[in-house]
């Protein structure tokens, strides 16, 4: 692993070099997107290996497996916290949106009422564009009933696309109920046509939102076309009986190369 991380990882920096030499500006900002994102998994292969060979010549006392493993996954969550910023494109302000024939229906409440004149008239209902909003504070998500549940993503532009981002709400404050009403095991499919019934599967992954309330997923089927539309199928959660609670899910991608531009707000607004 360390050996192709490494190879990698140099392959790639001497691409961004000849960038400038062949590409004219736009073109330029997606390749590079592109070949960041790429490194920044590169990089992290290395550095996995690097621990994982360093560690074990150490032959520290005492250490067990475990522990090695312990430290190896706190090196890299270090890592994970110096991101390459990545454009998302299943952000509402740059033109994505929920197709809600084809999303799971949101909880209702009545603990939440909306008022008129003072009385309460109807059940508040938070919406599942909630997702599609970098608005991250306790409570700003998007329920759904029970563990199990699913959301239709139109996208802004078509895309290919390469990796999710899942995010709760951090800080250890809003930690107990929260957790447990977080989604744990999902799967990611990829659309053309709204209207398709079976789209294509990019992969299937565990959030582990107690350890780490954003993290991303490299999608593992990669795609040789530009979709417009994912799927996201929530299969479990963290135990909670009653219902599921999503704030917030990212796409990440390379933007089509012949002639579809990216909007300013998606290349601007990366988190």
């Amino acid at each position: 692993m360390g050996q192709v991380g490494t190879e990698s990882f140099w392959r790639t920096a001497g691409e961004l070099e000849d960038l400038s030499k062949t590409l004219p500006l736009p073109d330029q900002l997606h390749k590079l997107q592109e070949q960041l994102y790429h490194l920044r998994w590169s990089a992290k292969d290395v550095a996995e290996w690097g621990l994982q060979e360093g560690l074990k010549q150490a032959k520290l006392p005492g250490f067990t497996g475990r522990a090695v493993q312990d430290i190896i996954n706190q090196a890299l969550e270090k890592l994970e916290e110096i991101r390459v910023p990545m454009p998302d494109y299943a952000l509402k302000s740059a033109g994505a949106a929920i197709i809600r024939s084809r999303t799971s229906p949101t909880l209702q409440t009545a603990k939440a009422k909306v008022f008129l004149c003072s009385l309460p008239v109807m059940d508040y209902m938070r919406s599942p564009e909630l997702i599609l909003e970098p608005e991250n504070h306790p409570g700003n998500c998007w329920p759904f009933p029970g563990s199990q549940g699913h959301v239709f993503i139109k996208l802004s532009v078509p895309v290919i696309p390469r990796a999710v981002t899942m995010d709760h709400v951090s800080g250890t404050a809003f930690h107990g109920e929260s957790i447990s009403a977080a989604p744990k095991d999902f799967a990611v499919y990829g659309f053309k046509e709204e209207h398709d019934e079976q789209g294509t599967f990019l992969g299937q992954f565990t959030f582990l939102a107690p350890l780490n309330p954003s993290q991303t997923f490299q999608l593992k089927n990669e795609l040789p076309g530009v979709v417009n539309y994912i799927q996201l199928q929530v299969l479990s959660n963290w135990g909670h009986p009653d219902h599921t609670c999503l704030y917030r899910f990212r796409v990440h991608g390379d933007p089509p190369k012949d002639g579809g531009e990216v909007p300013v707000s998606v290349v601007n607004k990366f988190h």
